[in-house]
C-alpha cells in the first residue's frame, strides 16, 4: 500500500455512488446533547485552525483516505451492513464538535442512530474525470468544521467494486488509514454470508482524548518531559528543528502558507531492505534508527551542520484496545543527532537507536500541552516518520486488494517526511513547499538518502562524509 496523492492512483472507471449518512441521522446530531469526554489535543488544535483559516477567507483542504477492491463486485446491501457496522465499530465516527462561548464541545450519536443512504452519481468513463470528481468531493465533504467529515465512494466496474473511503484528520491517523481495507474486506465477508467478523475488538478513541486531557492536566514544568522539551527548544531560539536545506521561502508577510508539492519514491526494493535491515543488526542498531541514521548524515553532510534536528513522530496506541482503533494516535518527539560523534554509519545510527529510546516517553506529552506549560508556540515544520507496514493486519492481501492510500495538504511550510516499508520495499512520501528552491532541495536530501541507504545495504557500512569536529 503506498502512500500517494489521488491523481497519481490507478482509478478504474465505472458507475459511481456516494453513501452518505441519512438525513435521520444528521437530524440526530442536531438534537445530540454534549458529551463530556474532551477532544484530543490534536483534535482541538486541527478544528481550531479550520476555524482560523475560514475566517481569513482561507481553504486548505487536508485529509487522507483509501481505495481498494472488492472483488467480482459488491453486494449493494452486504456493503451498506458492512458500512454501518465499522461506524459503530469506532466511536470517533459517531462523534463531533461544536463551538460554544470559545469552547469546543464534543457530541456523540450512539449506535441505533446510525443510517446511510446510497445516491447514485453516474457513469464516469474517463480517467482524469473520475479523479477531478473524487478529489472535488473530498474536499467538500471532510471539512472538520462540519459532520460527518468523511464520505465512502463505490465505483461498480467489471472486476470488482472499488471502495474509497476519505477522512478528516480528526478522525483518523495514517497507520489508521492502512487498517481500513482488511476491516472493511472483514465485515462485508460476514455481512455477506452471515457470519460474525473476525477482527480484534477495539476502544474508543473518544475514550482515549479525555483520558489524555485528564493525564496531561496532571503535568507542571517540573514534569521530566517537559523539562527535556523546555532543553530541546531553548537552545534554538524557542524553535523546532527546521528541514536542514534551504527551501527558498521568503520571509513570511502574510498569514497565507505557501502552496505545497507532493513526491512519492521508492528508496529500497525487498532484497535491499533485507539487506540493510541484516547491516543494522550486526552494527547494533535496528531498522528504524538506520533511516534516522541516513536521513541525519544527509542531513550532515548537505547542510553542513554540527547536529542533526528533526522530529519524530511515535503512536500513542499503548494499551491493547488502542492497537486496532480508529483515531489520531500520534505523539511527537525531538530527536538531536551529534554529527561530531558520528564516525560510520553504524556509530550513527547506534546513537540515534540510544536517542529514540530516550525521547520516546516525550512523545505522550501533548506539544500542545507543551506549548501550554511554556507560554510558547512551537509548531513543528520538519519531521521524519516511519512505519512497517507489514505488521499491518491485512498487508499480506493489500496486493491482491489492490489497497493503496491518499493524503491531501494543500498550503504549509514544512518538510514531512514518511517512510514506509511494505512487502514490495521501502518507499518514502513527502511533502513540502512549492517552490523551485524546495522541490530541488528536498529531491537532493532524498537522494543523498537513498545512496545511504543503498550503499549499507550493498556494502554493509558508510563513511559519512563529515568535515570532523567543527
Amino acid at each position: 500500500m503506498k502512500l500517494t496523492e489521488i491523481s497519481q492512483y490507478d482509478a478504474r472507471t465505472g458507475y459511481v455512488s456516494e453513501w452518505r449518512l441519512h438525513p435521520s441521522t444528521l437530524a440526530a446530531a442536531e438534537e445530540a446533547g454534549i458529551d463530556s469526554r474532551s477532544p484530543s489535543y490534536l483534535q482541538e488544535a486541527h478544528v481550531r485552525t479550520a476555524a482560523m483559516n475560514r475566517q481569513r477567507g482561507v481553504e486548505e483542504p487536508t485529509w487522507l483516505a483509501t481505495a481498494f477492491d472488492i472483488s467480482g463486485g459488491a453486494d449493494p446491501d452486504a456493503l451498506e451492513m458492512a458500512f454501518r457496522s465499522w461506524i459503530d465499530r469506532h466511536e470517533t465516527l459517531r462523534s463531533g464538535f461544536r463551538e460554544s462561548d470559545g469552547e469546543l464541545l464534543r457530541f456523540t450519536l450512539e449506535t441505533e442512530r446510525i443510517a446511510l443512504q446510497r445516491v447514485e452519481i453516474g457513469d464516469f468513463a474517463d480517467q482524469e474525470e473520475l479523479h477531478r470528481y473524487l478529489e472535488d468531493r473530498f474536499d467538500e465533504s471532510t471539512d472538520p468544521l462540519d459532520w460527518p467529515c468523511y464520505l465512502f465512494v463505490t465505483v461498480d466496474h467489471e472486476e470488482a467494486t472499488t471502495v474509497y473511503m476519505a477522512f478528516d484528520h480528526t478522525n483518523v491517523d495514517g497507520y489508521s488509514i492502512s487498517l481500513i481495507a482488511h476491516e472493511i474486506q472483514e465485515l462485508y465477508r460476514a455481512a455477506a454470508v452471515g457470519d460474525r467478523a473476525q477482527l480484534l475488538d477495539v476502544g474508543s478513541y473518544v475514550d482515549f482524548a479525555d483520558a489524555e486531557r485528564a493525564r496531561a492536566a496532571e503535568l507542571d514544568t517540573d514534569h521530566e518531559d517537559v523539562r527535556r522539551w523546555r532543553e530541546f527548544v531553548v537552545g534554538a531560539d524557542w524553535q523546532l528543528p527546521a528541514f536542514p536545506l534551504d527551501l527558498g521561502l521568503a520571509p513570511q508577510d502574510s498569514v497565507i502558507m505557501p502552496r505545497q508539492s507532493g513526491l512519492c519514491e521508492w528508496l529500497l526494493d525487498p532484497a535491499e531492505a533485507d539487506d540493510f535491515e541484516a547491516a543494522c543488526k550486526e552494527g547494533g542498531s535496528n531498522f528504524f534508527s538506520g533511516i534516522l541514521a541516513a536521513t541525519g548524515i544527509a542531513a550532515c553532510e548537505l547542510g553542513d551542520q554540527d547536529v542533526y534536528r528533526t522530529l519524530v513522530p511515535f503512536h500513542t496506541r499503548s494499551q491493547p484496545q488502542w492497537w486496532a482503533s480508529m483515531g489520531w494516535y500520534v505523539g511527537l518527539a525531538p530527536v538531536e543527532l551529534p554529527a561530531t560523534q558520528a564516525g560510520d554509519f553504524h556509530a550513527f545510527a547506534t546513537r540515534a537507536r540510544e536517542t529514540v529510546r530516550s525521547v520516546k516517553s516525550m512523545a505522550e506529552v501533548p506539544v500542545a500541552r507543551v506549548c501550554e506549560l511554556l507560554g510558547v508556540l512551537l509548531r513543528p515544520v520538519f519531521l521524519v516518520s516511519y512505519i512497517d507496514g507489514r505488521l499491518v493486519p491485512g498487508a499480506d492481501r493489500w496486493d491482491e486488494w489492490n489497497a493503496h492510500a491518499f493524503g491531501k495538504v494543500s498550503r504549509g511550510d514544512g518538510v514531512f517526511m514518511w517512510i514506509n516499508r511494505t512487502q514490495d520495499g521501502v518507499y518514502v512520501t513527502a511533502r513540502y513547499p512549492a517552490t523551485e528552491l524546495g522541490h530541488k532541495n528536498v529531491l537532493r536530501f532524498l537522494a543523498r538518502t537513498g545512496e545511504i541507504l543503498t550503499t549499507v545495504a550493498q556494502d554493509g557500512d558508510y563513511v559519512p562524509l563529515l568535515a570532523g569536529p567543527r
